[in-house]
C-alpha cells in the first residue's frame, strides 16, 4: 500500500489569497483612477471577476497540489482561507484609499448615498433623517474597514461552499480482491 503524502496548505492559501486580493486591489485602482468609483456596474463586475479568481484557485489547488482530486471539505476549507487572505488585503487597501490616498472619498460616498435616498420615490420623507444617520455611522473608516474584511470573507465562504461542490474530485477507490 501507498502511503500518501500531507498536501501543503497554508502556502497555497497564502499564494492563492495574494491573488484574489491582489486582483481585487487593481480592480478597485482601475475603477477609482476611471472615476467610476461609485457606478453600480463596477460592483458587479468585481464580485463576477473575484468568483472568476477564487474558482481558477481552487482548481489550480485541486491540480497542483493535490495530485487532480479533492474532497469537498478540503476545497471549502482552502475557498474558505483564501477569501479571508483577500479580504484582509483588500480591507487594509480600502483602509489606506480612504485615509491616506483619498481622505475626501468618504465624503464624496455620504453626498452619494443622500442623493440617492433622495431620488428613491420608495423611501418616504419621514425616514431621510434616519437613513442618513445610518449612512454616517456606516461611513466610518474603522466600519468601513470592519465591514470590508467580515463581508468579503462571507461572500468568499458561500462561493467557495458552491464552488467546491463543482469543483470536487474524489480519487477513484481501488478494490483488493
Amino acid at each position: 500500500m501507498e502511503e500518501k503524502t500531507k498536501a501543503p496548505f497554508l502556502k497555497p492559501a497564502l499564494i492563492y489569497g495574494a491573488i484574489l486580493g491582489f486582483v481585487g486591489i487593481v480592480l478597485s485602482l482601475i475603477f477609482y483612477f476611471l472615476n467610476l468609483t461609485f457606478k453600480g456596474w463596477t460592483n458587479w463586475l468585481s464580485l463576477a471577476i473575484g468568483i472568476v479568481v477564487l474558482v481558477y484557485c481552487l482548481v489550480a489547488y485541486r491540480n497542483e497540489y493535490l495530485g487532480g482530486f479533492a474532497s469537498y471539505g478540503k476545497l471549502f476549507l482552502m475557498a474558505l482561507v483564501i477569501g479571508f487572505i483577500a479580504s484582509i488585503l483588500g480591507a487594509a487597501f480600502n483602509y489606506l484609499l480612504h485615509a491616506v490616498i483619498d481622505p475626501d472619498l468618504v465624503e464624496k460616498s455620504r453626498i452619494m448615498a443622500e442623493e440617492r435616498i433622495m431620488n428613491n420615490p420608495r423611501i418616504p420623507e419621514s425616514m431621510y433623517d434616519d437613513m442618513m444617520e445610518r449612512v454616517e455611522r456606516n461611513l466610518g473608516l474603522t466600519r468601513m474597514t470592519l465591514t470590508a474584511l467580515i463581508s468579503g470573507t462571507i461572500f468568499y465562504a458561500i462561493v467557495g461552499l458552491i464552488a467546491a461542490a463543482f469543483i470536487k474530485k474524489e480519487e477513484p477507490s481501488v478494490d483488493v480482491g
